[in-house]
């Protein structure tokens, strides 16, 4: 998103995500997913909620035992995006 851009937020942000430029698509877990993970939190069902293109719900899914995790998001393409990085994962 430049500074220049005078759409409504809302807007940029659907237009933007699952792009792959989003600022907040940084292409892997967030720290404080990593974090949980090695601490041994998830257990059971897990709900990710505007899941983007999925780098938390994906690495949860490759690292814990025994969780089952519906990953959602309102942006289409991001959706589009994180079901084939999940298929690609095989998770």
């Amino acid at each position: 998103m430049t500074n220049n851009d005078e759409a409504p937020p809302q807007e940029v942000f659907f237009r933007m995500s699952g792009t792959g430029t989003a600022i907040w698509e940084i292409k892997r877990p967030q720290k404080v997913v990593l974090d949980l993970v090695q601490r041994n939190v998830f257990h059971g069902e897990l709900l990710d909620i505007g899941c983007g293109i999925a780098d938390n719900a994906i690495y949860i899914a490759q690292h814990t035992n025994d969780v089952h995790i519906t990953a959602i998001d309102m942006v289409e393409k991001a959706i589009e995006v994180a079901r084939q990085k999940a298929e690609e994962n095989q998770v």
